[in-house]
């Protein structure tokens, strides 16, 4: 069965793969540097962090706290989600809400646009506000249509930066009542 759940070190071989993959694709350029959602494992204990990441006084000053999951089917594991619960002038411009990464090998096999969806629940139970601001880039035609298939309407786009270059960034807000 298909899931979120708290990162457990059960998943972080394939997690491990997916920081690796990630690379590549970036490389590749089909990727940005910043779209990487995976870290990699051999410096960063990621089962802690996401725990830590919930609380606001483990946390590095202009950082807000967000409940982390792992997207798993069973044993399998096929991405991570991030939800913020609030909104810095920052993530306004860039980052929004939620932020996802699918496996590179699992794309294109619809489990972005569920994660998306069970991250949208989980905001609900989570208490966030009811419109939920969910970005990508503006040339990440897949990003885009998950989006737009979980509800998102285009609000605009933004000029944003970052060390490889200035960037368009799709604004999209969804309804979560």
């Amino acid at each position: 069965m298909v899931q979120l759940v708290d990162a457990h070190k059960k998943y972080l071989k394939e997690y491990k793969e997916a920081y690796e993959l990630s690379l590549y694709h970036i490389e590749k350029g089909n990727i940005r540097k910043h779209d990487l959602m995976f870290e990699n494992i051999d410096e960063v204990d990621v089962i802690k962090k996401h725990q830590d990441s919930r609380d606001e006084t483990k946390l590095k000053p202009g950082y807000v706290p967000s409940y982390d999951y792992f997207l798993v089917d069973d044993d399998k594991f096929l991405g991570v989600i991030h939800i913020r619960v609030r909104l810095t002038e920052n993530l306004l411009r860039f980052g929004g809400h939620i932020g996802y990464g699918i496996n590179p090998k699992y794309w294109r096999k619809g489990y972005g646009k569920l994660i998306l969806k069970l991250g949208l629940e989980k905001a609900k139970e989570l208490g966030l506000e009811e419109r939920i601001l969910v970005t990508c880039d503006d040339d990440n035609i897949g990003s885009s249509k998950i989006i737009e298939f979980n509800g998102g309407i285009l609000e605009n786009k933004v000029e944003n930066e970052e060390e490889d270059g200035i960037f368009l960034t799709r604004r999209y807000w969804i309804e979560n009542k």
